[in-house]
């Protein structure tokens, strides 16, 4: 069974110092996904994530941001 490593939001960085609207609230929990045609998660520090429960797509952060929390089989 597939599973997924899930994170809890907590912007350090320019995740702190540059927040955007689409960016998720601190304490949320997320997981790392990866659109079609982007660069591969990890590039230059950081992750594209979405929300863990809903699915929405919330753009691209600092990993440093990412805080791991545990796993999930989906």
């Amino acid at each position: 069974m597939p599973s997924q490593t899930l994170y809890r939001f907590q912007p350090v960085g320019w995740d702190v110092f540059d927040r955007r609207e689409n960016q998720p609230e601190t304490g949320t929990l997320v997981v790392k996904c990866q659109p079609a045609g982007c660069p591969r998660n990890g590039t230059m520090g950081h992750c594209f994530v979405e929300d863990a429960d809903t699915g929405h797509f919330y753009g691209l952060v600092q990993v440093a941001s990412l805080e791991r929390v545990g796993r999930r089989i989906r």
